[in-house]
């Protein structure tokens, strides 16, 4: 993630909001716009492998939330917001009485789930610094998907202010989603739809 630099926000003057990032127009790259105690973050559009890993986990994940009859909705790059603080996660599994139709900003209180899958733009940010900031935040679990040099689902639960890696998988494997539902994931399926 990089210090965002962009026409329509050269002339903002001070820290930036969660106002302030939600006022912006929408960038015509499909960029990613961010927002860590009020310094303005942008990280590229993610590439095919990228979105098309994240279907895949996703659709997982949403079977599982629908066979457990979990009062939980799963939504992907869904906007999430705290105090001072706005991410675009990848996937977010949130309290589904926590938002309604008209629901812009899922907040991050509500949320049981983040799932980041690592880029090469954003490495450091999805490795280091949010898992950093969700445990901050006391999000339950956070899963780190890898998909170099092989796939893997690194999953993360909350253990005091911080995360511990309680799972790596890398096959067909049942993962309990923070202490709320399992979900059976097939890691290597989750780029089959590419040609290598």
């Amino acid at each position: 993630m990089s210090v965002m630099k962009h026409k329509c926000v050269d002339d903002h003057e001070g820290p930036w909001t969660v106002e302030d990032v939600l006022a912006l127009p929408e960038h015509p790259a499909r960029a990613r716009y961010e927002l860590v105690d009020g310094v303005l973050m942008m990280s590229p559009a993610p590439g095919l492998a990228h979105q098309i890993a994240s279907q895949c986990l996703a659709r997982g994940i949403d079977d599982a939330i629908a066979a457990a009859g979990a009062p939980f909705l799963l939504v992907e790059a869904s906007i999430v917001i705290g105090e001072s603080r706005l991410f675009i996660p990848d996937i977010v599994v949130v309290d589904r009485s926590a938002v309604r139709r008209d629901t812009v900003a899922v907040p991050l209180e509500a949320v049981l789930l983040l799932a980041e899958i690592v880029s090469p733009h954003s490495r450091a940010a999805d490795r280091v610094l949010k898992p950093a900031l969700y445990a901050q935040a006391k999000v339950p679990a956070y899963w780190r998907i890898e998909l170099e040099p092989e796939p893997a689902v690194l999953v993360h639960e909350l253990s005091g202010d911080t995360y511990r890696e309680v799972q790596r998988v890398t096959g067909k494997q049942s993962v309990e989603v923070g202490g709320a539902f399992p979900v059976d994931l097939d890691v290597a399926a989750l780029l089959d739809d590419l040609e290598d």
